[in-house]
């Protein structure tokens, strides 16, 4: 499986010829050998270094998910080469945890970059061990500039190395600097989970009061100037710039469950399914939740738009979400719907910090 997958994404990969001849020349010239049937032989060695090399460094998103297996083949092809372009050992440890620069990829003002996590060595807390999160904590810089656009995934947990790896994607103001970097982490989530339930459908009601929130956020298939009336977003303030949406008056934050999901309110109105939850306090966690609409043919369908906003109740912010169906429903007994509930751990404050910079 992992042979197809490499050799397609090496057949897809042309590097720039000029790069290619300046690291066969590189290691010639150190390599020492002289021409000949065993120079030639060097020469397709360090060819297939390169161009593996640039797979990793310019292609991250297709080599991601195999390091390090990926890693261990430019490394077996030519050790020096990848250590040329892979920062190797920019480790940092806090809170029985050690980051790890793996790979990093910058070009003018944008970043790619691999980091591991892994526990501590002698650590006895047994904090990784499967999906983990950053939290929207972390950073790169070069003393000059900061990043301030920035997005994070999970990629994979590998149990024989005991480490949890991520693709990080930044963007700063300026071009980055390669030769004085630093990349670092504040926090992450430990013993992220999933699991599917059902959401039940059967107290649906045709009417319900609604209220003015302003959002933080919204999005969907179906465009905002596509929908209904209803639904469409109200223009901020100059006291308040965010727009705003009419959602459901449901269930009060102050009766939600702080560190849980609860189903708020759920009403088919106007030829839409509207169905509100409340996902806690996710300052220090992440709970979302993916819905699903199946019909009585069994066909499913993610929701066409959803909003979501805050409500403060003391110190406690709570998250909500309205995911809209547009749908035309006869009977709501036809249909049946289930989520995916997204929920997070332990949260772990750090500071992981790593300075490096790139020959």
């Amino acid at each position: 499986m992992f042979g197809s997958r490499y050799k397609e994404a090496y057949d897809a990969i042309v590097p720039p010829k000029e790069l290619v001849e300046g690291m066969v020349a590189w290691a010639e010239k150190n390599d020492g050998r002289k021409k000949g049937i065993k120079n030639r032989i060097v020469q397709k060695a360090a060819l297939a270094a390169a161009v593996a090399a640039v797979c990793l460094v310019t292609a991250v998103p297709v080599c991601a998910a195999h390091i390090p297996a990926c890693y261990k083949i430019v490394a077996y092809l030519s050790p020096a080469l990848a250590d040329r372009l892979v920062p190797i050992e920019k480790s940092s440890t806090s809170q029985g945890i050690t980051m790890q620069v793996e790979a990093i990829h910058l070009a003018g003002n944008e970043a790619e970059i691999i980091i591991s996590m892994r526990d501590a060595d002698g650590s006895t807390q047994d904090l990784v061990h499967g999906e983990m999160d950053l939290f929207d904590s972390y950073h790169l810089s070069d003393y000059a500039s900061d990043s301030i656009v920035g997005g994070c995934h999970f990629l994979t947990y590998d149990a024989v190395e005991d480490k949890a790896y991520f693709q990080v994607n930044v963007q700063s103001d300026n071009a980055y600097q390669p030769d004085k970097l630093q990349f670092q982490v504040n926090a992450v989530l430990c013993d992220k989970s999933k699991d599917n339930r059902d959401v039940d459908l059967s107290g649906t009601v045709r009417s319900m009061g609604t209220k003015l929130e302003g959002l933080s956020g919204s999005g969907g298939r179906v465009r905002e100037e596509e929908l209904p009336d209803a639904l469409r977003c109200v223009s901020g303030t100059e006291a308040d710039p965010r727009p705003s949406a009419y959602v459901l008056d449901g269930t009060k934050a102050a009766d939600c469950a702080a560190d849980d999901f609860t189903v708020t309110a759920i009403a088919y109105m106007d030829g839409v399914l509207r169905v509100q939850m409340c996902m806690g306090d996710n300052w220090e966690s992440d709970r979302h939740v993916e819905l699903f609409l199946r019909d009585a043919d069994g066909n499913e369908r993610y929701s066409d738009h959803s909003v979501g906003w805050h409500e403060d109740v003391g110190d406690t912010s709570y998250q909500f979400y309205e995911f809209w169906y547009i749908e035309e429903m006869d009977a709501i007994s036809d249909y049946s719907m289930y989520g995916i509930f997204h929920n997070s751990g332990k949260l772990v404050k750090g500071d992981w910090k790593v300075t490096f910079r790139l020959e």
